[in-house]
């Protein structure tokens, strides 16, 4: 892989880590990682720090798909978390980007081990029609944590993003800011839905509902933009 392609996929990680940081959503220690698969390789580049606003094109390191460090460097916490990035790409093939972070919102979802329903539109118009589901609880980067994310992997086609059982959230897309984007989605969501359980409790959307909220966004954007 030349060496420029490389830093031009750390320059799209850096920006991704400086736009979560800019955004509000992470807690208070900016934690999270973010990786990106190399096209036409097996290879991925991931965050070596855990904090994201100490981000840097020097801190990113290439890994393959069996978690070995090809380039750059890795501290021990990061190096933990290499696996969990490694079974999107064998798992999600189409999968460009994933990104983990501890969104407050979403994770609270995760600490009380509840999926996220469909109760917000958003979450229709944003690829998760089927809701958010958990993954079960294994210590962080273990072969137990990642396999029960694999098993929600392959268990769900229409996924975006799934629940860490008492740890966090993990994202996916076609590429970095993707999965960025899956990520500020859920945690709006999950926040809006979080202020409906003192309301009496979110109210599912209806299948047949989130078809047709699917197909009329589908039908709009087929449309393109229209100028007067």
């Amino acid at each position: 892989m030349a060496t420029a392609k490389l830093s031009d996929y750390r320059k799209i990680i850096a920006d991704a880590a400086e736009r979560l940081v800019k955004s509000g959503i992470l807690t208070k220690s900016n934690h999270g990682n973010i990786s990106a698969k190399i096209p036409g390789s097996d290879t991925f580049l991931l965050t070596s720090v855990s904090n994201l606003a100490q981000i840097t094109m020097d801190n990113i390191g290439l890994f393959d798909l069996e978690n070995n460090l090809l380039d750059g460097s890795v501290m021990p916490i990061s190096a933990e978390i290499i696996p969990m990035h490694g079974i999107v790409y064998k798992t999600r093939p189409d999968s460009g980007g994933a990104l983990h972070t501890h969104s407050p919102f979403a994770t609270a979802f995760a600490v009380a081990s509840r999926a996220m329903p469909v109760s917000y539109e958003p979450m229709v118009r944003f690829g998760m029609a089927e809701g958010v589901p958990v993954a079960g609880y294994g210590p962080r980067g273990s072969q137990e944590s990642v396999d029960n994310i694999e098993k929600v992997l392959n268990g769900q086609d229409n996924l975006r993003g799934i629940l860490l059982e008492n740890h966090g959230v993990l994202t996916f897309g076609a590429d970095v800011p993707a999965a960025v984007d899956a990520n500020l989605v859920m945690e709006e969501c999950a926040e809006i839905i979080m202020y409906a359980y003192n309301l009496g409790g979110p109210k599912e959307i209806p299948v047949d509902m989130r078809v047709a909220a699917q197909q009329r966004a589908q039908s709009f954007a087929a449309i393109g933009e229209r100028r007067a």
